[in-house]
């Protein structure tokens, strides 16, 4: 078996994506023959989870990012069939072209007035849905450059200003890597999380879907 060789730089965060992944998969629709895009894709979790429980084939998965160290280690991983490299909020792409568009964990990191210029471009080149995250509360972030800086703080109203159907997830509390009591809130997030789906306003993380169908 030949070893993949690979040089990134990696400063961890959050837990979230783990925990995110069943409603990420639950909202993900047929996409046999579809062309999706991961906004924000970093080392390519959400593109993996699609390659190994999805079928895709006859699709494009891209991924997009600003940090070149993540791209280089999706690239080592082919976990994409393409890799774009460019600056949030524009998206790259032609007026409705992409059937599926994921952007988790990523409108925090723009400023308010930018993160709204996102949900235009996602409107503008997404026809089929668009399911974005972000924290439901602001907070300080483990990170190792300005991109990956919380600049801003988006509740459920903003969210159904543009016609996004709105979940919540966990309840009011960051997930960090190093909290001395990470389990204990991890524990609180899947109990709250049958009351907070209901009622977004008192969730952890905001989880808004978008049909454009």
């Amino acid at each position: 078996m030949t070893k993949i060789k690979y040089k990134v730089k990696y400063s961890p965060g959050g837990t979230h994506p783990l925990f995110l992944h069943p409603f990420i998969s639950f909202f993900t629709p047929e996409l046999k023959n579809k062309t999706v895009l991961d906004v924000g894709c970093g080392r390519g979790l959400n593109g993996s989870l699609i390659r190994a429980t999805r079928d895709w084939s006859g699709s494009t998965i891209i991924g997009m990012d600003i940090n070149k160290d993540s791209l280089d280690f999706c690239g080592s991983f082919n976990i994409y069939d393409k890799l774009v490299m460019a600056r949030l909020p524009k998206l790259p792409f032609k007026d409705k072209s992409i059937d599926f568009i994921l952007c988790i964990e990523v409108i925090e990191h723009l400023k308010k007035k930018e993160g709204i210029a996102l949900l235009r471009e996602i409107d503008r080149v997404c026809k089929g849905r668009a399911i974005v995250s972000t924290p439901n509360m602001f907070f300080d972030t483990m990170h190792s450059g300005k991109e990956d800086e919380h600049k801003s703080l988006w509740r459920a109203k903003d969210f159904r200003r543009y016609n996004y159907k709105v979940y919540g997830l966990g309840f009011k509390t960051p997930l960090l890597l190093g909290d001395k009591i990470l389990k204990v809130k991890q524990a609180f997030y899947y109990l709250f999380t049958p009351l907070s789906y209901i009622i977004p306003e008192i969730g952890g993380i905001l989880f808004c879907v978008k049909n454009y169908l």
